[in-house]
C-alpha cells in the first residue's frame, strides 16, 4: 500500500502459527497426595501475608470497640506500618499446617471416597 506521499508503506506479515505437538498427554497428572498439600499450604502461606493486616485490624476493632479507621489510624501512628504484620510468623504456621492439610488433602479424599462427577453435590 502506499500513503499520500506516494511512499511505499510495507506490511508485515502474521507470524507462522506451529502447530501444538503430540508430546503432551491427554489430561494432566494429578499431583499425589504429599504434593497437594505441599502445594495448597503454600498457596494459603503466600495468601496469608495479604490478609493478615485485614485480620489484624477486625482482632483490634473487636476487642477496642473502636472503628476501623481509628484503629488503622491509631495503629499506623503509635506503631508503624510494619505493626499491620505482627504476629505473621504464627499466622504462617497455622496455614502451614491447617489450612495445607484442609486445602491439599481435599481433592486426593474426595476422590478416594469415589465422589466424582455422577456424584450429587451435596
Amino acid at each position: 500500500t502506499t500513503n499520500n506521499n506516494n511512499n511505499i508503506i510495507t506490511m508485515a506479515s502474521p507470524a507462522p502459527v506451529i502447530p501444538a505437538t503430540a508430546a503432551t498427554s491427554s489430561s494432566p497428572k494429578k499431583p499425589a497426595l504429599i504434593q497437594s498439600i505441599a502445594l495448597g499450604g503454600a498457596s494459603c502461606v503466600f495468601t496469608v501475608n495479604f490478609t493478615h493486616p485485614i485480620e489484624l485490624v477486625k482482632t483490634r476493632m473487636q476487642i477496642g470497640g473502636n472503628g476501623l479507621g481509628q484503629v488503622i489510624g491509631s495503629t499506623f501512628r503509635k506503631e508503624g506500618p510494619q505493626a499491620f504484620w505482627k504476629g505473621i510468623v504464627w499466622a504462617w504456621g497455622r496455614e502451614g499446617s491447617y489450612a495445607s492439610i484442609k486445602l491439599g488433602a481435599y481433592a486426593p479424599v474426595r476422590d478416594a471416597l469415589g465422589a466424582g462427577k455422577e456424584s450429587p453435590f451435596y
